[in-house]
């Protein structure tokens, strides 16, 4: 698969069931949503969501919401999915980088995440986008199962 017949355009409510059955092949249990988390993490009055498809199939999707800090407002990434056979396209950094530009649109300072300390992939992709390792959540997703948070910094004169 190649990326150049990838659209990339808001959620719609009719996207839900999609996203989560592709979250549900993504993740095992402990990681994923159920639907009732889904729909309140997608439509939120903080969330920005993109999702990626080719012709009317769901390729990937992300989630990234508005928190407001002691130091102004950042982006959180809630979740990025992209299905299996989409993978190693750049369609996740795609998304991210989009996400990141929608939180610069409002002045945000920087963005920051949560990720399995054994998902390999998404680690690779956030570091290689300059997103800096700052910590360890123990049992974030349950007993035993760390993660480790991310932030950029996403000022003026920032690299994107």
């Amino acid at each position: 698969m190649t990326r150049e017949g990838i659209r990339y355009r808001s959620y719609g409510w009719r996207d839900l069931e999609g996203m989560v059955e592709l979250d549900a092949a993504c993740f095992s249990a402990p990681f994923r949503f159920s639907r009732a988390a889904m729909r309140r993490f997608a439509e939120a009055r903080n969330a920005w969501v993109i999702v990626a498809e080719e012709e009317s199939e769901l390729a990937g999707f992300c989630i990234v919401h508005c928190e407001k800090t002691v130091g102004g407002e950042i982006g959180y990434v809630v979740t990025i999915d992209v299905a299996e056979r989409w993978r190693g396209n750049g369609i996740g950094e795609k998304m991210l980088s989009q996400g990141e530009a929608w939180v610069r649109s409002w002045n945000g300072t920087g963005m920051m995440l949560h990720v399995f300390a054994q998902n390999v992939g998404a680690v690779r992709l956030y570091e290689r986008m300059s997103y800096s390792r700052v910590g360890v959540q123990r049992s974030f997703y349950g007993s035993g199962l760390d993660a480790v948070m991310y932030w950029k910094e996403l000022g003026p004169g920032k690299p994107r």
